[in-house]
């Protein structure tokens, strides 16, 4: 198992920064690898809420359903996917700080069947897609801040 844990910081209400980032049908505007999200179950968003992503990956598309398995709102999301190749546990916390939000983004990230055996060497490689997750969620962060988003 790979953890791949990032944070980042903006001056949006923890709400706000909730609404936004721990909205997984929003996913593909702040994670480069995310070509789509599809929420596929109906209903108010919680504990089973199942999205299907289309990601890509050197230069493949790969289908993976994701479970909301805990949340808070405002709080705490925690997502379990699953692929063909992979799977995922992702927790983001939103926490005051400063007048603003501090996001951690957790991700543990394992590799199923004979990827098992290679799974060592990518490590530096799913490091990477995590670290580009954050940074698109910073840009976007970044938008909604500029856009005069309600600060805490």
């Amino acid at each position: 198992m790979i953890r791949l844990t990032e944070t980042a910081t903006t001056e949006l209400d923890r709400d706000v920064a909730f609404r936004h980032i721990g909205n997984f049908a929003n996913i593909e505007k702040w994670d480069p690898g995310v070509v789509s999200s599809t929420k596929v179950t109906p209903g108010e968003v919680g504990v089973g809420t199942a999205y299907d992503l289309v990601l890509t990956y050197r230069g493949r598309q790969m289908e993976m359903r994701y479970v909301i398995t805990d949340y808070s709102p405002g709080h705490k999301i925690v997502l379990e996917g699953r692929g063909a190749r992979v799977h995922a546990v992702d927790v983001i916390d939103f926490v005051d700080e400063n007048g603003g939000t501090l996001i951690t983004y957790t991700a543990d990230l394992s590799l199923t069947g004979f990827g098992r055996l290679v799974e060592p060497l990518l490590g530096g490689r799913l490091r990477q897609i995590g670290s580009d997750a954050v940074a698109g969620m910073r840009m976007l962060i970044t938008e909604l801040e500029a856009a005069g988003h309600p600060a805490g």
